[in-house]
């Protein structure tokens, strides 16, 4: 099966999975960074089960230079991103 990615803008995250809005990244794990924090969503065409794990992790990285996704509880088509723009690492702490 090919994996479709499609990058949302907060508006349209907002219409599909209101919780991942207030998921957010808190702090930089590699560097500590608070500040400069870039977070992305991005719709799937197939839904982020362990199945598809690898398929999206390598497509995430192909087509947008990603590495690490976080899950929507709530729409399992629907995956978060962010990286720090001082280190360029994509490792956070998450505000649960």
């Amino acid at each position: 099966m090919v994996i479709e990615i499609k990058e949302l803008t907060s508006a349209e995250v907002g219409k599909i999975c209101v919780p991942l809005i207030s998921f957010n990244p808190e702090r930089c794990l590699s560097c500590g960074s608070k500040t400069g924090i870039v977070q992305r969503f991005f719709l799937l065409n197939v839904p982020a089960t362990e199945e598809f794990h690898k398929q999206i992790k390598k497509e995430l990285r192909n087509k947008f230079g990603l590495s690490y996704y976080a899950l929507c509880q709530d729409n399992d088509k629907v995956v978060t991103t962010a990286k720090c723009s001082e280190c360029d690492d994509e490792k956070m702490h998450w505000d649960y």
